[in-house]
């Protein structure tokens, strides 16, 4: 499988199956050491490297394919409880201030005295929401009228709202070799950040939009391995997790490429320095095409 990758690239795998491979952890999302510092005190003379994945959709008919695809059973509440529920969720005011209220009233009881503090609060959200159950059956009810008309009674005694329900979710496998595995599924790509020590040792992080981390991370380590490839152009590696769950590499570039979105969103930095330091690095786009901008 991994006979066509980049021995560089089967050496850091190598090293991610045998846990050697480290996080890399030069400053951190609103602390830590500023760019500038980080790359003053950077070792220059290490290995730097980029990988870009890039994921297609899964095809339709493999949704149903458990090679391809993690079925979850989920167990759902009724849709009284439900609508029970959201009715406090619209009044979360009122609804702490009751809660806190009947603490304070029913802690004390013989009752409630052996009963620690989190049960107890449990047990008064459980007794307030059921106590609510009368309007929610009727907000039920006036949506079943309104969508089923005539029917609804059928149809409400057919689906019982007063049932807990059966949920099916269905979550893409991503089985690509270590370290591309940790993949946040909210992204189509992400981009990762290495370097490899003078003892062999590699270290990465990995950016991307799904989180404010991630946002962070590749604001980050994107200016930052900008500022060094433009003292020494630093390799991109690019692949792709194809539509059928196969990573396959797809070319090496001897500078860095950087996909552009969320450079400077998490990562704070004066967006004039910022188009400073990547004048001269490539621009990514989502499947591969690259522009220099």
């Amino acid at each position: 499988m991994f006979k066509n990758y980049p021995d560089i690239i089967r050496a850091l795998i190598s090293e991610a199956e045998t846990d050697r491979l480290k996080y890399l952890d030069l400053s951190s999302f609103m602390t830590g050491p500023s760019l500038r510092e980080v790359y003053e005190k950077i070792d220059k003379t290490m290995k730097f490297f980029s990988v870009y994945v890039y994921m297609e959709r899964l095809e339709n008919d493999l949704w149903d394919d458990d090679r391809y695809v993690e079925k979850e059973k989920v167990i759902l509440c009724s849709r009284v409880e439900e609508e029970a529920r959201k009715y406090w969720w619209n009044r979360s005011m009122e609804h702490l201030r009751l809660i806190d209220e009947r603490m304070e009233s029913l802690k004390n009881e013989p009752e409630y005295k052996d009963i620690k503090e989190n049960d107890l609060k449990d047990k008064i959200i459980e007794d307030m929401t059921k106590e609510v159950y009368p309007i929610a059956i009727e907000r039920i009810k006036e949506e079943y009228q309104e969508f089923y008309e005539d029917k609804w009674e059928e149809y409400w005694k057919k689906e019982d709202p007063f049932k807990d329900r059966v949920e099916y979710r269905y979550h893409r496998r991503y089985e690509m070799p270590l370290p591309f595995n940790h993949w946040d599924s909210r992204n189509s790509w992400q981009q990762y950040y290495f370097y490899k020590d003078h003892d062999g040792r590699f270290y990465y992080t990995q950016g991307g939009s799904g989180s404010s981390g991630q946002r962070y991370n590749h604001g980050f380590y994107g200016h930052l391995f900008a500022l060094l490839n433009n003292e020494k152009p630093m390799p991109t590696y690019f692949f792709t997790y194809n539509s059928r769950n196969r990573f396959i590499f797809n070319r090496e570039e001897k500078s860095l490429h950087l996909h552009f979105f969320d450079l400077i969103s998490n990562f704070q930095i004066d967006w004039k320095e910022s188009e400073r330091i990547l004048k001269d690095i490539v621009k990514i786009r989502d499947k591969f095409q690259s522009v220099i901008i």
